[in-house]
């Protein structure tokens, strides 16, 4: 009788045991790297709005854009991708593809405007003059897309960081 090159059945359980657990291992490591990609993407977006607010003021006489916090309750006032719209070359600049809330469809932003920089003077906002433009912050995520408590803040000064130095009180 002639033996046939086959596996067994316990050949192939252990097999496709060891790939299971290989991919156990691997498939964490994946969704972390999409999810620092995501965030650097969310970055880059707010380096783009921060090139739009910058042109923006510097059309306007140094003035800061007047915005609503959120659009959606709002309706006095536009909301920020209407503002800075003729800014940017894609409105998808204003979307975090981390935001699964819906924030960009419903507020037109991923991304919340420092509200209390509406109309005033860019080089002298009470915060700015007060903490330095390093210190206020001109956006960020409404949410924390990026991570329990991970925010992406946009500063005044055009860094981002997710880590909030200060905030600016409403007089």
């Amino acid at each position: 009788m002639e033996m046939e090159n086959a596996f067994t059945l316990i050949e192939l359980l252990v097999v496709i045991a060891i790939i299971s657990i290989l991919a156990g291992i691997l498939l964490p490591t994946l969704s972390q790297a999409r999810e620092r990609a995501r965030k650097t993407y969310c970055v880059n977006n707010l380096k783009q709005l921060y090139l739009a607010f910058d042109m923006y003021t510097q059309d306007y006489d140094g003035y800061c854009p007047i915005a609503a916090l959120l659009p959606s309750i709002n309706i006095e006032d536009p909301p920020i991708c209407e503002v800075l719209g003729s800014y940017v070359k894609s409105k998808l600049v204003f979307k975090c593809l981390s935001d699964r809330e819906g924030y960009y469809e419903r507020e037109g932003s991923s991304y919340e405007y420092n509200t209390s920089l509406n109309g005033r003077p860019r080089d002298r906002t009470r915060g700015g003059a007060f903490l330095g433009v390093s210190r206020v912050w001109v956006f960020y995520d409404y949410r924390d897309f990026h991570g329990k408590g991970v925010r992406n803040f946009l500063y005044l000064d055009g860094h981002v960081d997710d880590k909030p130095i200060a905030q600016i009180e409403e007089e």
